[in-house]
């Protein structure tokens, strides 16, 4: 094929307006709320509060908060499904509902889906599907802190999974002008979906001259000329997450936004060396993606989902052993029944509660054989409540273990199983455990059923084996008894 990579004549000078800017970084409006980057600050005294109903939703607990808005992890009173609600404080309910209603548009299993808005007791909400996963961002911080890459086969199929995502988008004439890894979110069965559509716009009649937003690491070069944005655009901001998600730096570098500004308009787009064939093609592919003028790129995200399915490859499978093991790509599975808290591996994972209670089932087992130091740890170590999805980590105690997790995975119907799944075992890597044993998480209080459990964890182990991690390598399932063990066999030899 003909190099897509190769430079191409520079876009025009930067907008004027951009030299007022040399100093601060873009950021996007009001709306623009992104689950991923919420940080933590005081507990917001209005909207949503935990164990009690929003817009006849059960609030289970916040997921983040920022100086913009709030996540909630909420549950259907009647369907029982885990939803997330998204309030704002600062943006006017216009503008909240048009983000609303351009993802409300869009149907994939490769978009995040908006199922409702409106306004509750004068607070403006957003109700959207729950990813039980990570978003990328966090995957790439888990992978920068061990000084590894994600193997190409893995950044092929993320990428694919956001292009299908991005086709699905312009099909219903939106460009979101905000990818990035914070906006793309892994479930925990290994699909990516494209989020927040805070700064998307329709299509109708293509967008110029308007205010420069967007994330600047991520924006192409008619964004920061004030240009006509159309599909392309998204497709430029893809081929920069695809660069950064296979090298831990972004294509392009700038201390202001001024300087990103110059780069991303001025300076070509240089491929690094690849470690193979495979990732000499995906380069090519973000190359082209990254081309100054619209016209060089590709022409629409389903020729980039052509493209990279020449490459992409399904991942490892899990593979039934003998003796209730199986084995996915070089991590090993193994089912027993037995006592958790007896159990001698590096990590134990205990199902704990937003208090950090170990007053019942598997934590209460590991508080009477570990000792009370266990719990007055967790305890100590965060503000309570805990987010659902969290992990907290401490030492083993009396265990024979070293460290016990506590995941924060699952209560009446909200489920972050998947999510406290890929934390433990990428946070386990990150420590140097080579051993993990898990309880049937969400299986007890959470009353997940003991086949959905067993699904969920299975595909996230599946998932995190597809980062092909080099220091965990048994992935133990301790369960209560020969029924739950039945059910387990019976679910892993299905998949």
């Amino acid at each position: 094929m003909n190099d897509p990579s190769t430079p191409t004549k520079p876009m025009p000078s930067l907008s004027p307006v951009m030299g007022q800017m040399a100093t601060e970084f873009l950021a996007p409006p009001p709306a623009a709320v992104s689950m991923a980057s919420l940080a933590d600050t005081a507990p917001n005294t209005s909207g949503p509060q935990p164990e009690r109903d929003f817009h006849g939703l059960k609030v289970h607990g916040m997921l983040g908060e920022g100086g913009m808005g709030a996540a909630y992890l909420a549950s259907h009173k009647v369907l029982r499904v885990p939803l997330v609600i998204k309030t704002f404080k600062s943006a006017a309910p216009s503008q909240i509902f048009r983000e609303a209603h351009l993802a409300a548009r869009v149907s994939s299993p490769h978009v995040v889906s908006v199922l409702d808005a409106g306004v509750e007791d004068g607070v403006p909400f957003v109700v959207q599907r729950y990813v039980d996963g990570i978003d990328l961002e966090e995957l790439l911080r888990a992978q920068r802190a061990i000084g590894r890459r994600l193997p190409v086969d893995l950044v092929c199929r993320l990428v694919l999974d956001a292009a299908m995502g991005l086709r699905a988008i312009h099909q219903a004439g939106v460009i979101h002008r905000d990818v990035k890894p914070a906006n793309l979110f892994l479930g925990g069965g290994g699909t990516a979906s494209v989020g927040d559509f805070g700064i998307a716009v329709e299509t109708v009649g293509g967008a110029a001259h308007e205010p420069i937003v967007g994330t600047p690491q991520f924006m192409a070069p008619e964004q920061w000329n004030q240009g006509v944005i159309d599909r392309r655009t998204d497709l430029y901001a893809l081929g920069a997450t695809a660069h950064l998600l296979s090298t831990n730096v972004p294509p392009f570098h700038g201390e202001s936004a001024l300087q990103l500004g110059v780069a991303h308009v001025s300076e070509p787009y240089l491929p690094p060396i690849p470690r193979d064939p495979r990732e000499a093609y995906l380069f090519a592919v973000v190359g082209r993606m990254l081309r100054k003028r619209p016209d060089e790129r590709y022409g629409s995200a389903d020729e980039v989902v052509r493209s990279l399915g020449v490459v992409t490859e399904p991942g490892a499978r899990i593979i039934p052993q003998e003796n209730d093991h199986a084995a996915i790509g070089e991590v090993r599975v193994e089912l027993l029944v037995g006592d958790i808290a007896e159990q001698r591996v590096d990590v134990i994972v205990s199902a704990a509660n937003t208090q950090l209670k170990m007053d019942r089932g598997v934590a209460l087992s590991l508080l009477r054989a570990g000792g009370d130091e266990i719990a007055a740890e967790a305890r100590a170590q965060r503000q309570l409540p805990v987010a659902m999805g969290d992990v907290v980590w401490t030492g083993g105690g009396r265990l024979a273990a070293r460290q016990v997790a506590h995941a924060v995975a699952a209560l009446d119907g909200a489920i972050c199983l998947q999510r406290c799944v890929l934390r433990v075992l990428l946070e386990a890597e990150a420590r140097g455990a080579t051993t993990v044993a898990f309880p049937a998480l969400g299986t007890g209080v959470g009353e997940v059923p003991m086949a959905q459990g067993a699904k969920l964890m299975l595909e996230a182990f599946r998932t995190f084996a597809w980062v092909q991690p080099q220091r965990v390598r048994v992935l133990r399932v301790v369960l209560f008894k020969d029924a739950d063990r039945d059910c387990w066999r019976d679910v892993l030899q299905a998949m």
